[in-house]
C-alpha cells in the first residue's frame, strides 16, 4: 500500500494564511529552538530598495543527518508539536506545527539550508538541503551524498533567493515586535538578533523594570531573584506571564499571571529565578495528594505568588490611576463630560467628586468606559453626576453591577468607594433603562401584532442589531445581515488579534449570511464567547427546516480552525414566535432536557444551539431587570406605549440611548 503524498499546490493551499514576515520569524525561532544564542540576518537590496536576497544564520546544534527524514519529510507534523500542552508552558521550543521550513514560498522562490552538526562520535559534519517553491513536496539532501567532515562550528544558515515583497524597515519592526519579550526576559543568556551585522535594540519596548523582594516573608525559605518588567507594547500572542528559572538558568515553566485580559494595557512579565525550582513539579495535584517534590500546593510557592501578585496589583493600580486621569481629560475633550464653572467653588467641588468616582470606576473595570461610544459615555457620566448627592447608594451599586461584571475584590472596593460618597437621586436619571423598556415594548408589538405584517430584516432585525443586549451584556457586534462567513471570520480575527486583513473560508456554504454575529471575552475564564442569532419573521413557524439552517452555520464554523481556537465557545439562537405543529422542535427540546438548560436543542464540544420564542426573550429581560424595574418604579405608560405600524415602532427605538456600539471591526 502506498502512502498518499500531498502536492506542492496542496501545501501552499494549506499554508496560504502564513504572512511573509511571520514566516521569516519562524526561521529565527527555529534557530533558538536548536539552542542558538545568536541569530544573524543578512539581506541585499536591489535598485528599487527591495530585498532580493535574505539569509538567517544561527549558532545552534544544526540538523542531524539521521534526523532529516523526521524534520523535512512529514507535513504539518513536528516533534516539537507532540507535547503541545507542555510547549504552552515553555518558551523553547517555539515551533508547533512542523510547517515553518516550507513557508519560504510566501517570500522567495527557493531556499537552501547549509548545516553543521555533531554526530554520535563527536565529529562535526556538514551538508546542504535544497528546496524550490514549485516543488514543496520534494527536498534535495546534499545531492544524495553523505555529510562531509568539517572544522566549522555547529549551526545552520538558510539562504533565500529571488526574495519578493519584503521591505527592510517592516522586517526590522516585525522582528522587534515578535521577539522583544524573549530577548529582554532572557537577557542573562545573552541572546541576540543581528541584522546586517548590527544588533537589534529592544530596549525601547521596556516601560519599567524593578526587583521584587520576598526575603522577609515568613513562609519563604529559599533565595529568590525576582524581576518584574512592564512593557510599552502588547506582547502579541505571548500573554503576561511568570517565568520560572532554575539554578542553571533554564526555564522550567511559564504560566499566565492573574492580570491578563483586563481590558487595559498593563503588559508585564515576571522572571523568578531560584534553586527552589531545581526539583519542583508544576503539574496540578489535589490538596492532600502525596508528593515527593515541592509543587503548586506548597506553602512557600503560594506565599511567593501572593507577594508577587500583591505588588503587581499595586503597580496596576498606579498605572490605571495615571491612565484614568488621562481618560478623564479625553472625556472632556470629547465633550462627554459635564461642564463645570471653575470660578464657582461648589462646581469645582462637584467636579472633584465626579473625577473621583469616574477614576475609581475606571480603575476597577476599564472596559465599563472603553466599550462605550461617545453618546453612551455622555449618558453614563451624566447619570453618575446626577447621583452624586443621593443617599440611595444601594441603587447606584445595583445599577453599576448591571452594567459591568465585578469580582469579589472589585465589588468590595466599589462598595467602600460609594460608602464614602453622598449620591444624588437616581430615579429620574436612568434614561437607559427607560429606553430598554421602550425597545421591548416595540418588539412585542412587532412580533405579536399580526396586523403589522412585520418582516424579518426590515423590522425585527433592524431593532435587534441595535439592541443585541437582549441576548446578553458586554458583547461586540461583529456582523449583521449582509456579511458572509469570509467577512465574519475577518472581523472575528480582528476582534481577537487586531488584524483586519481579508481572509477566505473554504466551505460550500461560505456565502451563507448570519443575521446577528457577536462575541465577548470572559474575564473569568478567558474564553471568547461567540453568539450567532437567527431571527425569523413573526409569521414563520420554527421547525426542522429552520433548525437545519442553524446547523449549516455551525458546520461552516466547525470546518475552519480559525473559528475553532481552544479559547472559543459558540452559542447559536434560533428565535421565532411559535413552533411548527409537527412537534419537531418539542422533540429536540425533550431529547436535550437532561442538560438542564432551557431551550437547548443541541450540544457538542464547544457548540450549543438554543431555540427560543420571543415570549421567552421578553420574560428573561423582565426577570433579569426585576430589581431595577421595581426599585425605580417606571411610569406604567412605558409598558402600554402603542405604535401605528411596524415601521413606526422601528423608527421610535432604533436610535435611542439603549443602542449599543456600532460594529467593532472597521470596514474593508
Amino acid at each position: 500500500m502506498e502512502n498518499i503524498q500531498i502536492t506542492s499546490e496542496g501545501i501552499q493551499k494549506n499554508l496560504r494564511r502564513v504572512k511573509p514576515y511571520d514566516a521569516i520569524c519562524e526561521y529565527i525561532w527555529n534557530g533558538f529552538d536548536a539552542g542558538a544564542s545568536v541569530i544573524e540576518i543578512e539581506y541585499k537590496v536591489n535598485e528599487l530598495d527591495g530585498i532580493n536576497f535574505l539569509s538567517v544564520k544561527d549558532n545552534g546544534s544544526g540538523i542531524s543527518h539521521k534526523d532529516l527524514p523526521y524534520k523535512f519529510k512529514p507535513f504539518n507534523n513536528s516533534e516539537k508539536y507532540q507535547s503541545r500542552e507542555e510547549n504552552l508552558h515553555h518558551s523553547i521550543p517555539h515551533g508547533k506545527n512542523g510547517v515553518g521550513r516550507l513557508t519560504f514560498f510566501s517570500f522567495a522562490t527557493d531556499a537552501e539550508w547549509k548545516t553543521v552538526y555533531s554526530d554520535d562520535s563527536g565529529k562535526n559534519k556538514g551538508y546542504s538541503i535544497y528546496m524550490n517553491s514549485s516543488c514543496l513536496h520534494e527536498y534535495n539532501p546534499n545531492d544524495e551524498k553523505e555529510p562531509a567532515d568539517t572544522d566549522e562550528q555547529t549551526g545552520t544558515i538558510v539562504s533565500f533567493n529571488n526574495v519578493f515583497g519584503i521591505n527592510s524597515e517592516e522586517l526590522v519592526q516585525t522582528i522587534k515586535d515578535k521577539f522583544f519579550w524573549f530577548i529582554c526576559i532572557y537577557s542573562y543568556k545573552h541572546y541576540a538578533i543581528r541584522i546586517n551585522g548590527e544588533s537589534v535594540d529592544f530596549s525601547s519596548k521596556k516601560k519599567a523594570e524593578f526587583p521584587i523582594d520576598v526575603s522577609n516573608e515568613a513562609d519563604v525559605k529559599h533565595n529568590f531573584e525576582i524581576t518584574a518588567i512592564l512593557w510599552n507594547d502588547s506582547l502579541g500572542l505571548e500573554y503576561s506571564k511568570y517565568y520560572f528559572i532554575n539554578s542553571n538558568g533554564e526555564e522550567v515553566y511559564k504560566e499566565n499571571t492573574t492580570l491578563n485580559k483586563k481590558s487595559d494595557e498593563f503588559w508585564h512579565s515576571v522572571i523568578i529565578k531560584s534553586d527552589y525550582f531545581d526539583d519542583f513539579s508544576f503539574k496540578s495535584c489535589d490538596e492532600g495528594q502525596m508528593s515527593f517534590t515541592a509543587g503548586k500546593n506548597d506553602t512557600e510557592y503560594k506565599a511567593l505568588l501572593e507577594v508577587i501578585n500583591t505588588l503587581l496589583i499595586k503597580k496596576r493600580r498606579e498605572y490605571l490611576k495615571a491612565a484614568s486621569e488621562a481618560y478623564i481629560e479625553k472625556l472632556v475633550s470629547e465633550e462627554a463630560y459635564p461642564t463645570f464653572d471653575d470660578s464657582d467653588f461648589l462646581d469645582k467641588y462637584r467636579k472633584e467628586q465626579l473625577d473621583s468616582i469616574v477614576s475609581s470606576l475606571y480603575q476597577a473595570e476599564p472596559k465599563i468606559f472603553t466599550s462605550l461610544n461617545i453618546s453612551q459615555k455622555k449618558i453614563f457620566i451624566r447619570l453618575i453626576n446626577t447621583i452624586m448627592n443621593s443617599s440611595d447608594k444601594e441603587s447606584l451599586f445595583k445599577v453599576i453591577e448591571e452594567v459591568v461584571e465585578l469580582d469579589e475584590n472589585e465589588r468590595k472596593d466599589l462598595a467602600d468607594l460609594l460608602g464614602k460618597m453622598t449620591l444624588a437621586n437616581i430615579l429620574s436619571a436612568i434614561k437607559l433603562i427607560e429606553d430598554r423598556i421602550r425597545v421591548v415594548q416595540a418588539l412585542k408589538q412587532i412580533v405579536f401584532n399580526k396586523e403589522f405584517n412585520a418582516y424579518e430584516v426590515q423590522h425585527v432585525q433592524a431593532i435587534v442589531e441595535k439592541h443585541y443586549w437582549l441576548f446578553g451584556e458586554q458583547y461586540h457586534l461583529l456582523t449583521s445581515a449582509e456579511p458572509d462567513f469570509n467577512e465574519a471570520l475577518r472581523r472575528l480575527l480582528f476582534a481577537k488579534t487586531g488584524n483586519a486583513e481579508s481572509v477566505t473560508v473554504d466551505h460550500e456554504d461560505v456565502n451563507k449570511e448570519m443575521d446577528i454575529f457577536m462575541n465577548k471575552q470572559s474575564r473569568t475564564s478567558g474564553y471568547f464567547e461567540n453568539v450567532v442569532v437567527e431571527l425569523k419573521r413573526p409569521s414563520v413557524s420554527i421547525g426542522e427546516k429552520q433548525l437545519s439552517q442553524i446547523k449549516k452555520y455551525m458546520r461552516v464554523i466547525q470546518s475552519d480552525d480559525r473559528f475553532n481556537s481552544s479559547d472559543s465557545k459558540w452559542v447559536y439562537y434560533l428565535i421565532g414566535n411559535h413552533f411548527t405543529t409537527d412537534n419537531y422542535i418539542q422533540g429536540e427540546l425533550e431529547t436535550n432536557k437532561h442538560h438542564g438548560e432551557s431551550g437547548l436543542v443541541f450540544s457538542a464540544a464547544n457548540h450549543k444551539i438554543y431555540v427560543k420564542t420571543w415570549a421567552e426573550i421578553f420574560e428573561d429581560f423582565e426577570v433579569k431587570s426585576e430589581y431595577l424595574l421595581q426599585r425605580l418604579k417606571f411610569d406604567k405608560q412605558l409598558w402600554l406605549e402603542k405604535h401605528n405600524s411596524a415601521d413606526d415602532a422601528v423608527s421610535k427605538v432604533t436610535d435611542n440611548s439603549a443602542c449599543l456600539t456600532e460594529l467593532l471591526v472597521p470596514q474593508k
